[in-house]
């Protein structure tokens, strides 16, 4: 097994050439400016790559380096992380340069890993003709050989989590890498050697098989649909239950007793799936003990226990918490499932509008809403003109026409499109990245396809940049009739009324009427005033659905009294 890394000489030597010497260059890095310190550390990172060190003394060196590289990481992720595609020139370049710097890092890690010349069926000699380079671990298993297969693996998966932030697919060959380091650990013994890395577990030991299995664990979540703050949760569970992860080299025997593995192909560029295939280095990452930790957090959840309790994190949130954790189970134990309605590839125009203001103003006639708080005598005047005039005049001491400065896209499926399919409940698509308004996960859109008789609201699931120029975006749809309403809490006094949406019932899909509302508007119990044909007061029941900017949620009318 030969990884593709740089040759080695002393010609162009970086500003350190030992730990010691490399602590002294450290005090002159100025780590409060990100962007500079990660361009002097890239530098200097390159140069290490392609400097002849011996293993020992460029491993120290890289343990005196990792911390300040990832404060410097971290720094700079927050300029990318949970931004609209397609990112900003400053965006893009902080993206950028943090990835080429794990990719930096990472070589360096690789070079760490002995390489000796050994002839086929032979042994080595010096002499020995036609040899070729084996790459392997230093000979036997021990702690300090696993720590420097460790570093390389959570490289890898500190890469994964800036490339899912970023909102890019993992470049070819990085499972292939993976696999590779795993499978050298494997071969060694090394695989569930139990180690300590404080900088990125804390008190917690780790072993590579469960980094290993980390990676693998995120990935199958579909991270790309998750909200950055969902995703640093997720993130942050898959590297405390790792460990749950037991490795096996056939399937379980009796899969009745046992959650749904998942499956590895240590000779691919893949990740893990729920369906084996033909395979000489098929793995199972056997994920029993991780469905019982799991089941008995939901479990206790429901009890009504905080998540800080079952070890979460405090800054976790109900229900969310437990949405997240049915998703984890579902997908890593339970073997995940077929999508519930069949994509179907589709052609024609599709006019489209992001965000969920610029949606209400477009299906509200092109009104712009102004909320401003109202005492008790303007609510009852304002209901009382609902009463009489009805939908449209009741807004006019609310809500002012204005210039249309919304910009709907006429998005023509032609030559540039790569991609375009719908289903009853979703539409992917594919643009040039540079064309068009920006686009983020969790936006409220509102979308007409050329034979639709309206507009269909729903929320963008994911976003990707595909290659360089081309941009993805995953859509679900909310079917049923959107009518663009006002709504207001009714817990509080002189709350302002503020933009909705009423979403009828659909009989197709049995979904209930439902409300779209701003987001931090949803409490079960709520009782919220609506205005549509009449005003009314509803109870909020369920969330059935949130993004970034929004809360779509089941109700129950109050009877009149």
């Amino acid at each position: 097994m030969i990884f593709d890394l740089p040759e080695t000489d002393t010609e162009q030597p970086p500003a350190f050439t030992n730990a010691t010497h490399c602590k002294d260059w450290l005090k002159t890095v100025p780590l409060a400016n990100a962007m500079q310190a990660q361009a002097i550390f890239l530098r200097q990172l390159t140069l290490l790559a392609r400097f002849s060190l011996s293993i020992n003394e460029r491993f120290t060196v890289l343990e005196t380096l990792r911390g300040p590289v990832r404060q410097a990481q971290d720094a700079m992720a927050k300029k990318f992380i949970g931004r609209p595609l397609p990112f900003s020139p400053s965006e893009q370049a902080a993206l950028d340069s943090t990835l080429a710097i794990w990719q930096s890092l990472l070589t360096n890690y690789l070079h760490c890993f002995e390489e000796h010349d050994v002839a086929p069926n032979a042994p080595s000699t010096p002499s020995t003709p036609s040899a070729t380079t084996v790459t392997t671990v230093p000979a036997g298993p021990s702690k300090k050989n696993a720590t420097v297969v460790e570093r390389a693996l959570a490289t890898l998966a500190d890469w994964q989590i800036d490339l899912i932030q970023g909102k890019r697919l993992p470049d070819f060959g990085y499972w292939k890498k993976l696999h590779q380091v795993f499978s050298l650990a494997e071969s060694t013994g090394l695989a569930d050697q139990i180690i300590h890395d404080s900088l990125r577990y804390g008190k917690q030991a780790v072993t590579p098989l469960a980094v290993y299995a980390e990676c693998h664990l995120l990935y199958v979540t579909s991270p790309y649909e998750l909200s950055p703050h969902d995703l640093a949760w997720v993130a942050r569970w898959t590297q405390r239950w790792g460990s749950k992860i037991k490795l096996l080299t056939a399937p379980p025997e009796d899969i009745r007793h046992c959650a749904h593995p998942l499956w590895v192909d240590l000779d691919s560029d893949q990740p893990a799936d729920h369906i084996p295939r033909q395979s000489t280095q098929g793995r199972w990452l056997e994920t029993t003990e991780l469905r019982t930790s799991l089941t008995s957090r939901l479990t206790l959840l429901e009890q009504g226990r905080a998540p800080a309790d079952l070890q979460l994190g405090s800054d976790v949130t109900q229900p969310t918490a437990g949405k997240l954790l049915a998703r984890l189970l579902h997908r890593w134990c339970q073997g995940g499932s077929a999508r519930k309605h069949v994509r179907q590839s589709a052609s024609g125009n599709c006019r489209f509008i992001a965000g969920y203001d610029a949606v209400h103003f477009h299906l509200s006639g092109q009104r712009t809403f102004q909320s401003t708080p109202q005492d008790n005598i303007t609510l009852r005047l304002e209901q009382e003109k609902f009463a009489i005039f009805g939908d449209m005049s009741h807004r006019l001491d609310i809500a002012k026409p204005a210039p249309d400065p919304t910009h709907i896209e006429n998005w023509a499926v032609m030559d540039d499109w790569k991609l375009l399919d719908t289903s009853a409940t979703g539409l992917r698509i594919s643009r040039p990245l540079k064309e068009g308004v920006r686009i983020a996960t969790g936006s409220l859109i509102a979308v007409h396809i050329e034979q639709a008789s309206a507009f269909v609201i729903g929320c963008v699931r994911w976003t990707l940049r595909q290659d360089t120029d081309s941009l993805a975006v995953g859509i679900q749809l909310f079917p049923g009739e959107a009518q663009a309403i006002m709504a207001r809490p009714i817990d509080s006094e002189n709350t302002a009324y503020r933009p909705a949406f009423f979403i009828g019932a659909n009989a197709a899909d049995e979904e209930p009427a439902s409300l779209v509302l701003p987001v931090g508007s949803f409490q079960i119990g709520r009782r919220i005033e609506i205005m549509r044909t009449s005003a009314e007061v509803v109870t909020l029941t369920r969330l059935i659905t949130h993004g970034s900017e929004f809360e779509r949620c089941t109700f129950a009318a109050q009877a009149p009294t």
